[in-house]
C-alpha cells in the first residue's frame, strides 16, 4: 500500500488549494493504474475545504466506480469534522459522474443584459 500524505504535498497545516488536490489526484491514479492501494493520510491537516477534496477525491469518481475506490483508497487522520465534508463531495460527485447526469447541464448560456 502506498501512503500518500497531504502535508507533504500541501506544504502546509491546511488543504484547502485545488491544485495540490490536482497532485494528490495524479499520485492516486498513478496507484490506482498499477492496481495498487494507497493510504491517503491527512495526519497534520487541520483545515480541509471543498475545493482540495473535490480535486483530489471527487475527480476519482469520473475514472472509477465507487466499488474500485472503496477497494483501493482508504483515508486516515481526517479530522471528524471534515468527514462529513468529504462525505457531501463524495455524493456529489457520484452524482456529478453518474450516466444519469445530463449532458446539457455542463452548457450553461451567460447573458448580459446591458
Amino acid at each position: 500500500m502506498k501512503t500518500i500524505r497531504v502535508q507533504d504535498i500541501t506544504q502546509s497545516h491546511r488543504a484547502i488549494s485545488a491544485l495540490d488536490g490536482e497532485v494528490v489526484f495524479k499520485k492516486i491514479i498513478d496507484s490506482f493504474g498499477k492496481n495498487q492501494p494507497v493510504m491517503l493520510d491527512f495526519e497534520g491537516i487541520d483545515l480541509t475545504i471543498t475545493a482540495f477534496l473535490n480535486s483530489s477525491i471527487g475527480k476519482l469518481y469520473s475514472l472509477y466506480s465507487s466499488v474500485q475506490i472503496k477497494e483501493l483508497l482508504d483515508i486516515k487522520n481526517l479530522p471528524s469534522e471534515e468527514v462529513q465534508l468529504l462525505k457531501l463531495v463524495i455524493d456529489r460527485a457520484k452524482e456529478r459522474f453518474s450516466k444519469e447526469y445530463p449532458d446539457e447541464l455542463d452548457n450553461i448560456d451567460f447573458v448580459n443584459e446591458d
